[in-house]
């Protein structure tokens, strides 16, 4: 305790605080506009984001404060690619000699090729900002890099239309996306609601004995 305060929860309100300074700013009340993070990622967590959202956890929290922390030290470029009624938002974290878009990916390991959802990304980035080629760049916690180039491609842009178109509708019609299942899942605040699960007891081998009993009867 610190006097009458609780420090844990002024410390836990601060970061509070700074998370939702630095989150992605989407207008989550018009499904007109679709931000490219929403549809590069998985549509199902992004419509939960949207009509249903559970707190971020501290660990979330961290890792926001850390990847966008250093984004706001950049100079981001926001831009906007519009089709019909419907408008891609993207932010990129710099633009450099007005000609190369880059984005910054903070990760626990290296990767030894860049992930999809990041490249369709920037790739996104390269079409609203009007530019032809990219870096991805990975940094670990204790400054390891891996760096990425790509070149604007019209087939990863369709994808993501078309996933921004849908979540789109999906949004209007509140129907909830398909579970799409990856690594993302595990550690999901979501989790739960698109998977049930049962823990059984530890250490109990009746389940096992019963299966193989079973297996070698046959």
């Amino acid at each position: 305790m610190l006097g009458d305060r609780n420090l844990r929860d002024i410390i836990e309100k601060t970061f509070d605080r700074l998370y939702q300074d630095l989150d992605v700013k989407i207008d989550k009340a018009n499904p007109d506009q679709i931000h490219a993070i929403e549809a590069s990622l998985c549509m199902r967590l992004a419509y939960y984001e949207r009509r249903d959202p559970l707190p971020a956890d501290n660990i979330t929290k961290m890792s926001i404060l850390l990847s966008h922390g250093m984004r706001k030290a950049l100079n981001n470029a926001h831009g906007e690619y519009k089709m019909d009624s419907l408008a891609l938002q993207v932010d990129a974290d710099m633009i450099i000699a007005d000609e190369f878009v880059v984005r910054f990916e903070v990760v626990p390991e290296l990767p030894e090729v860049p992930h999809p959802r990041h490249m369709l990304y920037l790739n996104a980035c390269l079409f609203a900002l009007g530019k032809q080629d990219g870096f991805l760049i990975y940094m670990t916690g204790d400054g390891k890099t891996a760096e990425f180039s790509i070149t604007k491609s019209n087939k990863m842009f369709e994808e993501i239309v078309r996933r921004a178109r849908v979540l789109s509708t999906l949004l209007k019609e509140n129907k909830v996306p398909i579970v799409e299942p990856s690594d993302l899942c595990l550690n999901c605040k979501y989790y739960s609601r698109c998977y049930a699960r049962e823990k059984l007891k530890e250490g109990s081998g009746d389940l096992l004995d019963d299966l193989f009993g079973k297996l070698k009867g046959k």
